[in-house]
């Protein structure tokens, strides 16, 4: 039966629909429009995101907010609060309490410490919230209260508590019996907090599942004292590190005793230790034998007249067989002036991924450390780049570079490359010419040298403009063998093929065999026009050719 009319959809449809609009949105566009909608927004299938802010406190709203108060609050299922000055006078007149007996998630942000409380002792009395999130940007003196209210939240699950302020303390007594016990499964502490709080406050999450914690900002001394605690469902941590050291780390570790499956650790500390493989691997093994995926982001930022810590370990240590067994990959990015060491569970990368089984390759996870480089300097500053290369080759050998940038000239490419001899791959965005024809003597001497020792099998190309572009890097990289490239700006596709095949055959290279080109307007027919053009010039013989989605898949043998 075909619909002529919008209320001929069925209901389930418009609830979905509604799932993505908010409640006042609804309301205000909706129940006045005949009975058919009056029964949609009646129903008791129907729930209600509100999102209340200050902003958009009207006549309006506040008369649409206070008839789905009289007639619709039990379908409220979520709402998200951030009214600034104005909430003091707003809960007076619309306090959340028992009544919103559907509600199972709340937001609330800027509510200030003495309505907070009030507001924390009400929900008490909610029967079915399971996720609580508080942000507030002022300081709060002690934190106490409020933990100790959202505690006694009885069906609560989440919990996320964001401060931007370092001064907060916590000082709770550890729980001593079940009738303390919180219900919460995953918790986010983003505001200051030593170990010594964050053990207390784990004393009442028996349940714990997941964690996400930061540091504060002064090394925590205490934390050798404190006792071991244990979590048996405790699975998943994720933690920013500003100031603890490794030792006060690895002791926070083996003080949880847990069956962690996932660890992220984001870094921001001067404490080189972190960087040593080896401990990592101790540590893992020791105390985190069934960790599966493990995240980890060291940060290294250079700022006026503060030098940083140098590695000075054996380097390739993330390479060894603990790591490669796990599938647990190094990489690395320098970007402006930081310089960010990470592992990652390893994922496919452009180099090898099999596209409707077109690149056959095999990885070999020992060379699979990447460097990404944003943001790149020139000039005189190049030499800090370089110098920050040097930093990271001594963590660890480099053998795919990824070039964001959306464009490097080619004197600083020659530059770049020349300092990273074992790379396999390249990715670029695009080259510039700009500078070409004044090229140093060091920097021709250095594209020779790169020429005769270069390793590259595999280039990425996002953007070409010309085709000399191309024969530039068939030049710089003499052992490609596969050439990707995602788009070619205003170049006729036949001419393009055409011209790479003669400069191939000409100049007998004997490694490039497969070109991947991404073209928008590919279809059956372009592949018959050049498969005709191949034959015509007799370009190729044994080879194929064939249309994938919007890429041209060429290789030869």
């Amino acid at each position: 039966m075909s619909i002529s009319s919008i209320e001929h959809l069925s209901n389930e449809i418009f609830y979905e629909i509604f799932d993505y609009i908010d409640g006042i949105d609804i309301y205000e566009a909706f129940s006045n429009l005949n009975s058919h909608f009056q029964q949609l927004l009646n129903s008791s299938s129907l729930s209600l995101k509100i999102k209340l802010r200050s902003s958009t406190l009207n006549q309006i709203f506040m008369k649409n907010y206070q008839q789905i108060l009289l007639h619709n609050k039990s379908q409220i299922f979520s709402i998200n609060v951030w009214l600034s000055t104005l909430n003091n006078q707003f809960f007076t007149l619309f306090p959340i309490d028992l009544s919103f007996n559907h509600l199972k998630s709340l937001i609330i942000e800027g509510l200030e410490p003495n309505i907070l409380n009030s507001f924390l002792t009400n929900l008490a009395y909610l029967p079915c919230l399971s996720s609580l999130t508080i942000k507030r940007w002022n300081r709060f003196t002690n934190l106490n209260g409020i933990y100790q209210l959202v505690f006694a939240l009885p069906t609560l699950r989440y919990n996320k508590f964001s401060l931007n302020d370092n001064k907060s303390s916590i000082s709770l007594p550890t729980a001593t019996n079940n009738k303390q016990l919180s219900t919460i499964e995953h918790l986010i502490i983003n505001h200051s907090c030593k170990f010594n709080e964050l053990f207390a406050i784990l004393s009442y999450t028996s349940q714990l599942h997941r964690l996400h914690f930061r540091d504060t900002d002064d090394d925590d001394t205490n934390i050798g004292v404190m006792l071991p605690i244990t979590l048996l469902n405790f699975t998943h941590l994720s933690l920013r590190i500003y100031s603890t050291t490794f030792d006060n780390f690895e002791i926070f570790i083996r003080k949880i005793h847990s069956k962690l499956k996932f660890l992220h650790v984001i870094i921001r500390s001067d404490n080189i230790d972190y960087l040593d493989a080896n401990r990592w691997q101790q540590l893992i093994l020791q105390y985190l034998p069934q960790l599966e995926k493990f995240y980890f982001d060291y940060y290294i930022v250079f700022e006026d007249d503060i030098e940083p810590s140098i590695y000075i370990g054996e380097s390739n240590q993330f390479s060894s067989s603990f790591w490669i067994d796990r599938q647990w990959i190094f990489e690395s990015k320098i970007r402006m002036y930081e310089i960010i060491y990470s592992i990652r569970p390893y994922t496919k990368k452009w180099y090898e991924y099999v596209q409707h089984e077109i690149v056959n390759s095999s990885i070999q996870l020992f060379q699979s450390a990447q460097l990404e480089l944003t943001f790149i300097f020139y000039g005189a500053e190049l030499k800090f780049l370089i110098s920050n290369i040097n930093l990271v080759l001594t963590v660890a050998d480099i053998y795919h570079l990824n070039i964001s940038d959306r464009t490097i000239s080619v004197g600083v490419l020659i530059q770049i490359i020349y300092f990273l001899p074992k790379l396999i791959s390249l990715k670029i965005c695009s080259l510039s010419f700009s500078q070409s024809r004044n090229l140093s003597k060091k920097q021709i001497e250095r594209f020779l040298q790169i020429s005769e020792r270069s390793k590259i099998t595999k280039v990425y190309f996002e953007t070409t403009n010309d085709i000399e572009e191309v024969y530039f890097l068939m030049l710089l990289c003499p052992h490609m063998n596969y050439l990707q490239i995602n788009s070619i700006n205003n170049i006729n596709i036949k001419l393009f093929i055409r011209n790479i095949l003669i400069k191939i055959n000409n100049d007998c290279n004997e490694y490039l065999r497969l070109l991947f080109i991404h073209i928008p307007t590919a279809d059956n027919q372009m592949i018959i026009e050049l498969k005709k053009m191949i034959s015509m010039k007799k370009l190729l013989v044994d080879y194929e050719i064939k249309r994938v989605v919007d890429h041209i898949y060429l290789q030869w043998r």
